[in-house]
């Protein structure tokens, strides 16, 4: 028997697009960069959080503001959880150079965009995996469709930009009286991400990965990713239409037992209809602090 679920979900979908179009198309502007605090026990400092930036000529605004909004909030350490790339790679790699104006450690990791590739039909993929700490190997992905050359460039273009790109590598940093160690992790749905063997002592241990459903367990303190954008589109009643699609759209903190998880909403956008559009579903930079300093009368 015929299944016509998923194209009705797509007709319905493009319906409600069209009839929010008005509000939505052009949403996600730079007037509508939020900024996200997350108070986190033991985190040194102020890191920031930037995922899913999405380079091109008609974000570069956007981009700009960031990088401004970025500054003012004085951050020890600049994380960056993957997807400088927009689209897949066609136009090539962006112009990259508005990062140099971060004043501040920038360390990043790679997604999937940065290798050319959806993260469409992966799933299935992705339960081939092994997702255990012990034998973490998500190379069942790494199927050979992956641009190579595409990744290996946006790194280049990263490094002169004076941004730190791991790939299944750490580093460490001095932050007042504390080590932090970052671990970062190349892209999952490429099955490129492997952890690292041994790790070195560290007060504070965070792992970026882009995708958040290539994570493991590790035993860490803080886990950053991006990729789900949030799901773009949150419609009054109707919820995540990404969800409809069997993508996932959460986003925001997640509790593990003793570690924490936060995944951005991002800054760019993956174009739906042709569209650049976010409804009720902002860009993000997040602010990630400890304990609140107590005030003083």
């Amino acid at each position: 028997m015929v299944s016509y679920a998923r194209p009705l979900a797509a007709v319905l979908f493009a319906l409600l697009l069209l009839l929010a179009g008005g509000l939505a198309c052009g949403a996600a502007g730079a007037g509508d960069l939020t900024v996200t605090p997350l108070t986190v026990t033991g985190v040194p400092g102020t890191i920031v959080l930037l995922s899913d930036l999405h380079i091109s000529e008609g974000n570069r605004d956007l981009i700009e503001r960031t990088v401004r909004e970025t500054n003012s909030l004085h951050p020890s350490l600049v994380l960056i959880a993957g997807d400088f790339v927009a689209g897949y790679g066609r136009d090539g790699v962006p112009d990259l150079s508005p990062l140099a104006g971060i004043r501040a450690p920038v360390y990043a990791v790679l997604g999937n965009h940065d290798y050319g590739i959806s993260s469409r039909g992966r799933g299935e993929m992705l339960k081939e995996a092994d997702l255990s700490v012990e034998g973490y190997d998500l190379s069942p992905l790494a199927d050979g469709t992956t641009d190579t050359a595409l990744a290996d460039a946006v790194c280049a273009r990263l490094e002169e930009a004076g941004v730190v790109v791991l790939r299944n590598e750490y580093a460490t940093e001095e932050v007042g009286n504390s080590t932090v160690l970052v671990v970062g992790l190349d892209d999952g749905l490429a099955g490129r991400a492997r952890f690292p063997d041994a790790l070195p002592d560290a007060d504070y241990r965070i792992v970026l990965i882009h995708e958040p459903e290539c994570r493991a367990a590790w035993d860490v303190d803080l886990v950053l990713c991006g990729h789900t954008h949030g799901g773009q589109v949150d419609l009054p009643a109707l919820g995540k239409p990404a969800a409809w699609f069997g993508y996932d759209p959460s986003a925001g903190l997640i509790e593990e037992g003793k570690r924490t998880v936060y995944v951005s909403r991002g800054i760019g956008t993956t174009p739906l209809l042709g569209m650049d559009i976010r409804l009720n579903c902002p860009p993000e930079i997040t602010v990630i602090r400890g304990q609140a300093p107590s005030r003083t009368q």
